[in-house]
């Protein structure tokens, strides 16, 4: 059987350091591991990495080690995908001040990734988002996408990292 393609944005990463939410750490930690044992496929981008190494350097070394150890395929950005990014932008589908959000899904679009995981409830978590986002997939020849959070495919029981 497939397993399941899931592009992760920086977010996710993010929530293993949440000092105010306990259930956050949990969700990343379960979620995190199931890549690492095989259960989905794990993709970043060179952009996750470039935000990852902008975090503070204790974390910012754990992250990387947990991309490199938990076998992250990393995924690059093209013409192409950039292209649908500005597309998501004209759209209104996400602000200019946030592009960043639209060339990480444009990037998960343009890769043919099942989901995109996120905790970014206002620009990508978010129906109506999704709505904006995949019109203009469809009108630009690309399937269309998922955004979940974690908790959708973190799964259950106690893991450590």
């Amino acid at each position: 059987m497939k397993k399941l393609r899931l592009y992760v944005d920086t977010s996710v990463f993010g929530g293993l350091f949440d000092t105010e939410s306990p259930k956050r750490v949990n969700t990343a930690r379960q979620f995190l591991q199931s890549v690492n044992k095989g259960v989905y496929e794990g993709f970043v981008s060179l952009l996750t990495i470039e935000e990852i190494i902008k975090a503070p350097n204790p974390i910012s070394e754990k992250l990387k080690d947990i991309i490199s150890n938990y076998g992250f395929k990393i995924l690059e950005e093209t013409e192409e995908s950039l292209e649908l990014s500005n597309a998501y932008i004209n759209n209104e589908a996400i602000p200019i001040k946030y592009r960043d959000d639209s060339r990480h899904i444009a990037i998960g679009v343009y890769n043919e990734i099942d989901y995109i995981v996120s905790w970014n409830y206002r620009h990508m978590v978010n129906i109506n988002v999704q709505r904006l986002i995949n019109s203009t997939n469809l009108k630009m020849g690309y399937s269309t996408i998922e955004i979940v959070s974690p908790e959708e495919v973190a799964g259950y029981g106690e893991v450590g990292i």
